[in-house]
């Protein structure tokens, strides 16, 4: 006995178009902020040869020191501070650095590098939207605040502590609003902060004012009940302990003593100069700053005490030590926008119009989000392909040269007494490139590690400045010289009696001088 069979209804294919418009719709504000930040993510992504400086390829042969030897308490890299006491505070970002180069490379650890200052610009962002910041807000702060960031794109142990500082910033500025125990986690965060980069003492700073300014809201309710000391007395305390939990212990009283308050480093390395040295920067830094007061003076309820006074800190922590910008930059990014309320009118007109069926235009912006959405993901993927597809190579001979290190390993065999004098930013290329010249190169960028004598000489000697700018080069006969940097001393060592050139590219030389000239 046979059945008739019912026709089977053919099988409905998924549409993703109404979802996907309606998903764009309903997040158009948070399409228009995240598009220039993946714009920026891709620009910094090609550029990617250019973030690869000195700082990076001291990160790499710290982090390889780490990995291999175990934590360095004695100097042993270099010729001037042979034997010094270096209390290496940035082991664990230095160990992190090494570990993403062993995994996949320089292009690797340069992408890291652009997500960790791409995110923080991000998390800058939308934070401020959590805080209350109109739409158009970040928008208007965000070039403002890009002026004092990317200028330090550099590959950096700083940059892992990027998403720390926001962190801590964010739960703050929460907490100045909304007191609660999440306020807390800062402790934990600086502890591991402390342990990847200097900067902890800023987060540090940023916790116990945080504390003060709790002491402060509640002076009346503190003379009732004792119990009403215990908040604000862990949040200043705890943070004065938790930088010093590495594993050099009580030894980083003296460290962050002699980085934060040596007039040495002011005076010679340019990143721990006053902004001024850096007009962009600087630009950026006075520009936040008078906005900030201005919409602060403008609409004093929108922020916090804490957000207030944090902000003025970090300026001036930022007009003092331009390196500091970069955290003010965030911040500002931040804070900023949620005293300039800018916006807010159209965007409510924008909602009322939405409400009432306007739905031509309703269906235009979400055209218009769309575009700039597909804009914002392709520019990333293109960035990120161009980064991937970058050998090497390529990342690294932006600026060094593979001459360079034949001419100097060459002379260094026919002669092993040789000691090497380069300039800063070949000193630790060389060391990476080549483990065997540990204990033949003069110095590194570890400027701390030296004297303010030896720093002083080393500064005369590049600059070709005073009477016995020679000095720092007495006993070196192996010179690595850049002529954009060194113009000077460039021409000057050239130009010694029986001095040999043994490379030379017109930017980049390495020169043998003679024994004499080396003795004087």
């Amino acid at each position: 006995m046979s059945s008739l069979a019912l026709p089977r209804e053919a099988p409905r294919r998924r549409s993703w178009g109404p979802a996907l418009r309606a998903l764009i719709a309903d997040h158009a504000y948070e399409i228009v902020l995240a598009t220039p930040l993946a714009v920026l993510a891709a620009v910094l992504l090609v550029q990617l040869p250019q973030a690869f400086s000195v700082d990076s390829w001291l990160a790499l042969v710290a982090g390889r020191t780490v990995w291999q030897s175990g934590l360095p308490h004695n100097e042993t890299l270099t010729v001037l501070a042979h034997g010094a006491s270096w209390i290496d505070q940035q082991w664990l970002s230095q160990l992190a650095t090494y570990g993403l180069y062993a995994l996949g490379g320089l292009a690797l650890l340069g992408i890291v590098n652009v997500g960790l200052l791409a995110g923080g610009v991000a998390f800058a962002t939308f934070a401020s939207r959590r805080l209350g910041a109109t739409f158009l807000s970040p928008l208007v702060a965000l070039p403002v605040c890009l002026a004092m960031i990317t200028p330090w794109r550099e590959v950096r142990t700083q940059q892992f502590v990027i998403p720390l500082f926001m962190l801590v910033a964010y739960l703050l500025a929460r907490d100045s609003r909304a007191p609660s125990r999440r306020v807390f986690w800062c402790l934990p965060i600086l502890v591991l902060w402390a342990n990847l980069h200097g900067t902890v003492t800023m987060g540090a700073g940023l916790v116990a004012l945080r504390g003060l300014v709790v002491l402060g809201e509640r002076r009346a309710e503190l003379l009732r009940d004792p119990r009403a000391w215990v908040r604000p007395l862990l949040l200043i305390a705890g943070a004065g302990a938790a930088i010093l939990l590495t594993p050099y212990g009580l030894s980083m009283v003296g460290y962050y003593r002699e980085t934060m308050l040596s007039s040495t480093l002011r005076q010679t390395v340019t990143e721990w100069q006053p902004v001024f040295s850096r007009p962009i920067t600087a630009i950026g830094v006075f520009g936040a700053l008078g906005l900030g007061l201005w919409s602060t003076w403008r609409a004093r309820h929108l922020t916090s005490a804490w957000e207030k006074l944090a902000f003025l800190v970090l300026a001036i922590g930022a007009v003092s030590v331009v390196r500091n910008a970069v955290f003010f930059g965030l911040f500002a990014l931040m804070v900023l926008p949620v005293s300039l309320g800018w916006g807010s009118r159209r965007a409510a007109a924008t909602a009322a119009a939405a409400r009432t069926g306007e739905t031509t235009a309703r269906g235009n912006r979400t055209r218009f989000n769309g575009i700039i959405l597909a804009v914002g993901v392709g520019a990333l993927i293109l960035g990120l392909a161009v980064a991937v597809a970058r050998p090497d190579a390529r990342i690294e001979y932006a600026f060094q040269r593979p001459g360079v290190l034949t001419a100097v390993e060459r002379a260094v065999a026919s002669n092993p007494s040789l000691r090497i004098m380069p300039d800063e930013r070949f000193t630790d290329w060389l060391l990476w490139r080549d483990p065997a010249l540990a204990g033949r190169v003069a110095y590194d960028v570890r400027f701390e590690l030296l004297s303010p004598s030896r720093l002083f000489a080393l500064t005369s000697l590049f600059s070709h400045r005073g009477a016995d700018w020679k000095q720092a080069a007495h006993g070196f006969r192996l010179m690595v010289l850049s002529r954009q940097y060194d113009p000077q001393a460039f021409v000057a060592f050239r130009a010694e009696p029986g001095a040999r050139v043994l490379y030379n590219d017109g930017q980049r030389m390495v020169l043998l001088r003679s024994a004499a000239e080396a003795a004087r």
